[in-house]
C-alpha cells in the first residue's frame, strides 16, 4: 500500500488523517542514520511534528511506514510518498 501526500495537504495512511506542512531542506533519521537531504513535516495525531526525507520511516496508528519517493521543484508544490512496511 502506498500513499502520496502533497506538501500542505493531508493524506490517508491506512485510516487516518496525516497532514504535511512545509517543505525544505534539512536533518532527519533514517533506520541507518542522520541524512541531510528535502524534508517534509507531518502532523501525526497525538505527536508533534516529524520531519521525514527519503528512506526515513514513521509508525501511525501501530503501523510503519517508509518514505519511498520525494519530490520538490523549487517554487512549487513538492509530496511524499510512503509505504506500508509493517501493520
Amino acid at each position: 500500500m502506498r500513499e502520496t501526500i502533497d506538501e500542505t495537504t493531508v493524506g490517508d495512511l491506512a485510516g487516518v488523517r496525516v497532514g504535511m506542512g512545509n517543505m525544505t531542506h534539512g536533518s532527519y533519521d533514517t533506520p541507518d542514520g542522520a541524512r541531510q537531504g528535502i524534508i517534509g513535516a507531518l502532523a501525526v495525531p497525538g505527536r508533534v511534528g516529524q520531519f521525514v526525507g527519503l528512506d526515513s520511516e514513521i509508525e501511525v496508528d501501530g503501523r510503519l511506514w517508509r518514505v519511498v519517493d520525494i519530490e520538490k521543484e523549487k517554487g512549487k508544490p513538492g509530496s511524499v510518498t510512503l509505504e506500508l512496511v509493517t501493520g
